[in-house]
């Protein structure tokens, strides 16, 4: 069966779409979590450090659970 190359190019373009309106939706949550950091009101330097490290080890989490899953359906 061959795919007719308008409807390819249709697909392709959809999947590029998806693909913009979903990377948006976690660089909002990702921004959104480091706002609040920024907002928030430290009595030193260290606080800030520990929080942005926890949110630095959720980030390393989150890819790394990502990259496994991709590993798998490969």
């Amino acid at each position: 069966m061959e795919i007719n190359e308008k409807l390819l190019r249709e697909l392709k373009k959809k999947f590029e779409i998806e693909m913009n309106k979903r990377e948006i939706e976690i660089v909002e949550y990702w921004k959104k979590e480091l706002e609040s950091i920024y907002k928030k009101k430290y009595e030193n330097l260290g606080s800030l450090q520990v929080d942005m490290k926890n949110l630095m080890e959720r980030m390393g989490n989150r890819t790394m659970i990502l990259s496994k899953m991709v590993k798998e359906e490969s």
